[in-house]
């Protein structure tokens, strides 16, 4: 591999947790690989392996207290709304993602092991361990292969006979283990986390169920690892599989489920499991290695090699990645750093999400806890959106799959939330699902839940998702027969949810701003009669509704309604600082720096506010992000730069980057501020930025940070207008004073290269593949 500063991230020492491993996906199969040279560590996951079975929350009660929460805010009694919200709605929590355990791998020296280096070669998707031990040079290469579908370890030696280790899978659920004579197996089923009504998400470990019935058993799974070598011994060790004195040998790794869709029961309805591994392993392990490695590179390149970003930079970026970290939070200059971080998002995406898989969770793909933070879960009031962002402007259209397939799913299990918790056609959902496309809120009827848990706007932010799907691609196809149903339905539901206040106005009442709250006299709430988000989605959706009729030449009924009620939604406000509003009226913010900027939806990722056509708009949003402040989450500070960016302002955008990029619970020998110190996996901080592996950190970690990052980038650079005009350079930082940008994706099909110099665009290539 060659270490270009912008391609690779390597280190000289092994990882010392989680956070510092190397993650390897294809989409279905994940890895975090440690590297140690000695004792090497691979946490692995497949993306079904999720607890739980299919299961809606039914509530009949939850339309009278839906109705009741409206009269109690209408009477200006929003404390007793949010009670009735709280205690007559909110159903229980979403299932967690899991991991079946890790792949752990002992090799046999007796010498110092010198030359340590590890490397991830994110063009095609290559880890690599190096070393000396005893004058014999060891390599160990790893991928997941997409094309073979299976995760592969590559051992090999500078002389012959020189392999020596053992090897054993180790699970982090219930299971049972085979062990044969080049071989190791793990098979069990997955536990249904059952929470009693009324409980918090402190120790969800306690309410892991292992079923004793078919019905109440979770999904089935199983993982095997298996040997090839050249030469030497392959036997049992006790418990570990062992290998002596061969001259190389390769490890085949396979996890499968019985799930077969998110509405089946993956016991009653399953799919094989067993054998298609079985199957798949010995497929996998008939393809010569050399054929195996050459098509699992060409794939991922193929894709990778879509974008290129060079923003210059010289020796610091050969560095290692810690130290390039540490030095750029200590102040010194690597421009090649944002290009790097740039394209660990691309990276990411394409490891973790590809067509026919699950869409990325709150850590993609990765996760090697049975509890996760936030049961690892897709939470749909902004993760799950940001980590799509950048997907169609990186020209990655076939990584959008997973998630246009899981809205849809989502859409018809929300048809039925629809139906019951507010007597409504259309569909919604609100602000968490799981594997098992979970529409009801959740909450488990605790106090304070209903700023997260009642929030049935979910389906409409994503229609905005579903629209720049065929923007992007203008797929006519895709744009009649998936986007329009969707966005009909969704428009229905918003449609029938209106109501109108004392003005006259519409909004959907009663609201809340996800996850913040307002104070009256002290007392945090909520819930409001409406919210900037929730009006701006409406408004959103209506027009996408309309422009989507339009383009397919339809008119109906529908469409007739809401242009006649656009004029009359309630408009966005301007508080008395010059800030957005974020609710109905100029309430007093319970958190003023809260990490939540969603009532800013309308600059971004809508484009319903520009300084164009709406310049009083767009500086109450610039002053709503002055009075939040930049200081926040990981993932919070990728969500302000496409804000920034979209305002116009490269240097604000960059400087939260450069906060971003801050070591968190790193070895920094001479930090400019403290690592903040994590005491539970729970906990988390406004002192967010960045782990030595790049993963974003909340803390703890967080992908969306990721993936929010790399769109902000892509934004600093490339815009399209609401009436389709690009924007070169909208947001170029001044330090990024020359560079060269290629293969970004705009609305319109078009593809777009950019050269640029002294900040002023020297050419610009645009090239149309819409159909």
């Amino acid at each position: 591999m060659t270490n270009t500063g912008t391609n690779l991230l390597w280190y000289k020492s092994p990882a010392a947790t989680w956070n510092e491993a190397l993650p390897l996906g294809n989409g279905r199969l994940g890895a975090m690989v440690f590297g140690d040279p000695a004792d090497d560590r691979y946490s692995l996951n497949e993306d079904t392996l999720w607890a739980g079975v299919p299961s809606y929350r039914s509530n009949p009660a939850a339309y009278a207290a839906y109705k009741r929460a409206q009269e109690l805010i209408m009477a200006g009694k929003p404390q007793e709304a949010q009670r009735v919200v709280e205690e007559g709605i909110a159903e229980k929590p979403s299932q967690p993602y899991l991991t079946p355990g890790d792949l752990h791998l002992h090799m046999v020296h007796t010498e110092e092991i010198t030359g340590f280096t590890r490397a991830l070669d994110l063009s095609t998707g290559i880890h690599t361990v190096q070393y000396d031990c005893g004058g014999t040079r060891f390599t160990r290469t790893s991928f997941i292969s997409h094309p073979h579908d299976v995760l592969v370890i590559r051992l090999t030696a500078s002389k012959p006979a020189a392999l020596r280790f053992t090897f054993n899978l180790t699970p982090a659920l219930r299971a049972e283990s085979e062990l044969g004579i080049g071989f190791a197996s793990l098979s069990g089923h997955a536990p249904v986390l059952d929470w009693p009504y009324g409980v918090g998400q402190g120790s969800p470990e306690a309410y892991m169920r292992y079923g004793d019935t078919p019905e109440k058993t979770g999904m089935g799974w199983y993982m095997e690892a298996r040997v090839l070598t050249e030469g030497g011994k392959t036997d049992r060790d006790g418990s570990a599989v062992s290998v002596r004195d061969a001259d190389v040998a390769t490890i085949y790794l396979d996890i499968r489920t019985s799930f077969n869709g998110w509405n089946k029961h993956p016991v009653l309805e399953g799919k094989p499991y067993i054998e298609p591994c079985r199957d798949n392993l010995r497929r996998a392990a008939s393809v010569p290695y050399r054929d195996i490695s050459n098509y699992a590179a060409s794939d991922f390149s193929s894709l990778y090699n879509r974008v290129s970003l060079d923003l210059g930079g010289g020796d610091e970026k050969l560095l290692p990645t810690d130290v390039r970290l540490y030095n750029h939070e200590n102040g010194k200059e690597d421009l090649a750093l944002y290009a790097l971080y740039f394209n660990f998002g691309r990276y990411l995406t394409i490891a973790g999400s590809r067509p026919g898989t699950q869409p990325t969770n709150l850590q993609g793909i990765w996760n090697n806890l049975i509890t996760p933070p936030w049961g690892c879960n897709m939470t749909v009031n902004i993760n799950t959106e940001m980590n799509y962002w950048p997907t169609l402007m990186v020209n990655l259209p076939e990584c959008n799959e997973p998630l246009i397939r899981m809205i849809t799913e989502l859409a018809e299990s929300g048809r039925r939330t629809a139906k019951e918790y507010y007597h409504a056609p259309g569909t919604c959902a609100h602000h968490n699902t799981d594997l098992w496309r979970m529409s009801n809120p959740t909450g488990n009827h605790t106090h304070g839940c209903a700023g997260y848990s009642f929030w049935p706007m979910s389906l409409g932010w994503f229609a905005r998702h579903i629209f720049e799907h065929y923007e992007y691609t203008m797929d006519a196809d895709y744009l009649k027969n998936t986007a329009y149903p969707y966005l009909y339905s969704v428009a229905e539901f918003f449609n029938s949810q209106l109501t109108e206040d004392t003005d006259g106005t519409l909004m959907i009442c009663p609201s809340t701003s996800p996850e913040n709250a307002y104070e009256i006299d002290g007392t945090a709430i909520a819930v409001a009669k409406t919210t900037a988000m929730t009006q701006s989605i409406v408004k959103d959706v209506f027009g996408l509704v309309i422009k989507t009729e339009h383009i397919l030449g339809l008119s109906s009924s529908l469409r007739e309604d809401i242009e006649r009620k656009l004029p009359a939604l309630k408009p966005l406000g301007i508080g008395s600082d010059g800030e957005l509003l974020e609710w109905d009226q100029n309430f007093d913010e319970h958190e003023i720096h809260h990490r939540h900027i969603s009532h800013l939806y309308g600059l971004h990722p809508a484009r319903e506010i520009t300084w164009e056509q709406t310049p009083e708009l767009a500086a109450a949003c610039k002053r709503s992000l002055e009075r939040r402040g930049d200081e926040s989450t990981g993932w919070a500070m990728g969500w302000r730069i496409n804000q920034w960016a979209r305002l116009g302002d490269g240097d604000h955008a960059l400087s939260l980057l450069d906060t971003q990029l801050r070591t968190v619970e790193g070895r920094n020998p001479n930090p400019v501020r403290r690592s903040h110190e994590i005491t539970g996996e729970m906990n988390y901080t406004a002192d967010g930025g960045t782990y030595l592996n790049l993963f974003d950190a909340h803390p703890p970690f967080q992908i969306d940070g990721n993936f929010g990052a790399a769109a902000g980038i892509a934004e600093m650079l490339l815009q399209t207008t609401p009436e389709g005009e690009l924007k070169i350079l909208p947001a170029l930082p001044s330090a990024w004073k020359n560079g060269k940008v290629t293969g970004l994706r705009a609305r319109g099909g078009i593809l777009v290269d950019i050269e640029w110099h002294d900040g002023k665009p020297t050419s610009v290539k645009t090239t149309s593949i819409a159909p």
